[in-house]
């Protein structure tokens, strides 16, 4: 499968097998573009139908040419079943049950690690024990509990639990070597992932145990496992320890040129401290995280527009002008540590920074290329400061954070309030939500019931500038922080609410940290409307 030919003959087949097993009424491999409910649903559709067509039906329906198959055989699960859940778009069967063979073989070793075999086709020297891929195999396995009430993904999860609690050294550091003894293969090379230090000195984990915190949290909250959320206690310790820095910066270990880091295992360790501080009520995390978010991460690990570099601290990958290389994994997450502060730890402020990287970065540098359907819907690692990219476990994270995203436009307060968290478009049982902009914003809001109801305001937004109605007339503006609310009384089922702004005219700047290269971006709202000079993901034709 080496030439274009070749190629083109594989992705026939494939698209003819597909053709088969697409069951659902808006089929998400057919040519036509699927019915949407508005730009996150679009966009997740297209990046579901991107995952499915990764999947290479020459090859075991391995999910081939992409960072390692193992890791994203992980990714793809994590991703198309958060996708299903927030959808309710199912895989299809033939799909599914492809890629359940091969996570089975893939994770069958001693430690339950998702680790690359010769019981699957691929190069030799693919075969590594990876411990990057810690994240990724509890992800697939809690997706699995939670979607699939799997007691197999259960059994294989407390077992990699085990290995990993087994293997954590009295100062928290894992010992690599004995991990790949155990899983019975070859241990990685790259020195991200096998970072030792003398015992008692400062070490870097993220890209191992700090990332997969947040799926040993999720997989406790799935399992109720005692042993999964000791051993989130644990690392969240170890990590606190060595990848916090109490003043809210980012730690300058992490931060030195000479060091090898990774924005999005950092960002997962920053994802999974605050999610334990969430379920365990300890606040120290919750509050140590968002002094990083707020001060730390900005202007160092991601942009105002959305820019995320590859690596932390020495720049491994770089492009042709001397920056590091983009990757949008980073920005999802960004937005993600954002949004459960938010509405988790009552910061709701952060929401305009959810807002802005959706609307700014992650909806606009979606790969639009029906003539190649493995680029069609893909996000990955770019060259250029705002330029696109395709590689399955980058648009896999996108999709996950997507799909939360979407679940999270319209919420229920503890007290039974409608709550639009979000302005975008989304059909719930409680409220039909439509976001619209041209020279102004609209949101229109329609109860399906007569409940209380709260919607949230952009701090940006202008507040002379609200018109808030129903049936064209004024409604009460009574405000709880970030919140316009309306009483149960003022809302009726079946009539419209809505809620018009001024979507004011600004300009940023943003600088490259090596070739210093400026962009003067133009913002209608939270829009990049234009960007001089001209970039790709701003100035190419509208779909």
């Amino acid at each position: 499968m080496n030439s274009s030919a070749a190629n083109r003959r594989a992705f026939l087949r494939q698209m003819a097998l597909w053709s088969a097993v697409a069951l659902s009424k808006r089929s998400l491999l057919k040519g036509a573009e699927p019915e949407t409910e508005g730009p996150l649903q679009a966009s997740m559709d297209r990046a579901a139908k991107c995952c499915l067509v990764w999947l290479n039906t020459e090859e075991e329906w391995l999910p081939t040419g992409g960072y390692e198959v193992a890791h994203d055989t992980g990714r793809w699960w994590d991703a198309m079943l958060r996708y299903e859940a927030a959808t309710g778009e199912r895989i299809p069967e033939r799909a599914e049950a492809a890629m359940m063979r091969n996570l089975r073989t893939l994770t069958d070793n001693p430690a339950a690690l998702l680790m690359n075999t010769a019981r699957l086709p691929g190069p030799e020297e693919k075969i590594k024990v990876n411990p990057h891929n810690l994240r990724e195999t509890m992800l697939a396995y809690t997706a699995l509990v939670r979607h699939r009430n799997s007691d197999w993904a259960h059994a294989q999860g407390r077992k990699l639990i085990e290995t990993i609690g087994s293997l954590l050294d009295a100062d928290g550091q894992m010992d690599y070597e004995k991990l790949a003894t155990i899983a019975g293969g070859p241990l990685t090379k790259d020195p991200l992932m096998v970072q030792r230090s003398p015992a008692g000195e400062w070490f870097n984990a993220t890209g191992t145990t700090g990332r997969a915190i947040e799926a040993i949290v999720w997989f406790h909250e799935a399992t109720g496992d005692a042993p999964a959320v000791a051993l989130a206690q644990r690392l969240a310790e170890i990590h606190f320890r060595q990848s916090i820095d109490p003043s809210g910066e980012i730690r300058a270990e992490l931060r030195d040129p000479t060091h090898v880091g990774h924005t999005h295992s950092y960002c997962g360790t920053l994802r999974g401290l605050l999610l334990y501080g969430l379920i365990s009520g300890e606040r120290r995390y919750v509050d140590a995280v968002a002094a990083t978010y707020r001060r730390g991460l900005w202007g160092n690990a991601i942009s105002h527009s959305g820019w995320t570099p590859h690596d932390q601290g020495k720049s491994r990958f770089h492009g042709p002008e001397g920056d590091p290389v983009g990757e949008h994994a980073s920005c999802g997450d960004v937005a993600q540590i954002a949004l459960w502060l938010a509405l988790r730890a009552g910061q709701a402020d952060l929401l305009d920074d959810v807002e802005r990287l959706i609307r700014a970065r992650l909806l606009p540098s979606q790969i639009n290329d029906p003539q190649h359907p493995r680029r069609d819907g893909a996000w990955g690692v770019y060259a250029h400061p705002f330029g696109y990219g395709a590689i399955l476990d980058v648009f896999a994270a996108v999709l996950h954070s997507l799909a939360d995203f979407q679940q999270q436009i319209v919420t229920m307060t503890a007290a039974g309030e409608v709550s639009i968290n979000m302005h975008f478009d989304l059909d719930a049982p409680s409220v039909k939500v439509t976001a619209t902009r041209d020279q102004k914003a609209t949101l229109t809001v329609l109860p399906k019931e007569s409940r209380a109801l709260q919607v949230r305001v952009p701090v940006w937004v202008p507040r002379d500038s609200l018109q808030w109605t129903s049936a064209d007339q004024p409604l009460p503006t009574n405000w709880n922080g970030a919140y316009l609310m309306l009483a149960r009384k003022d809302v009726v089922a079946g009539r419209l609410i809505t809620l018009r702004h001024d979507l004011p005219s600004r300009q940023t700047t943003e600088e490259m940290p090596i070739s210093h290269r400026k962009f003067q971006l133009s913002w209608q709202g939270d829009e990049v409307v234009s960007c001089e000079p001209k970039v790709p993901i701003y100035d190419r034709p509208k779909a």
